[in-house]
């Protein structure tokens, strides 16, 4: 039985985060723990849910669904919507967000931290809205 036991952990033993460093569209070098998840959150950021099959549907984040949307009701959305995108990682441990802030007619900005077990990474985004006034 303790065999069994041992094999179970070996098995259960978190995988690495080991992963390709992307710079300006090509593959550099191999990147791991806390480089790895500033680009795993920027994925994230960038990558639309239910779009692209190669994906679980659990991946990526749901903010195109703001667009057409007022920017009250996007503002309350959208932590929301990145705190369920970036807590699927199982990584990742806490999502703040610092400050959602209109730049311009149809643009909300977005800044926050994501701590991961690796350490913090900084939220940038930007989030295409139309307002529906």
């Amino acid at each position: 039985m303790d065999e069994d036991q041992d094999n179970d952990e070996e098995v259960e033993e978190d995988q690495p985060t080991l992963t390709f460093q992307i710079k300006n569209g090509r593959i550099r070098n191999k990147v791991d723990e806390l480089p790895a998840m500033v680009q795993a959150v920027d994925k994230i950021l960038k990558t639309e849910r239910f779009v692209y099959p190669i994906y679980s549907d659990q991946y990526g984040n749901d903010l195109p669904d703001l667009f057409g949307k007022s920017f009250s009701y996007a503002r309350v959305e959208i932590k929301r919507m990145l705190e369920e995108a970036l807590l699927d990682d199982d990584r990742v441990t806490k999502v703040a967000i610092d400050k959602i802030e209109q730049s311009d007619g149809t643009t909300l900005s977005v800044t926050g931290t994501c701590t991961t077990i690796y350490g913090d990474v900084p939220i940038e985004s930007e989030v295409k809205i139309s307002d529906t006034r």
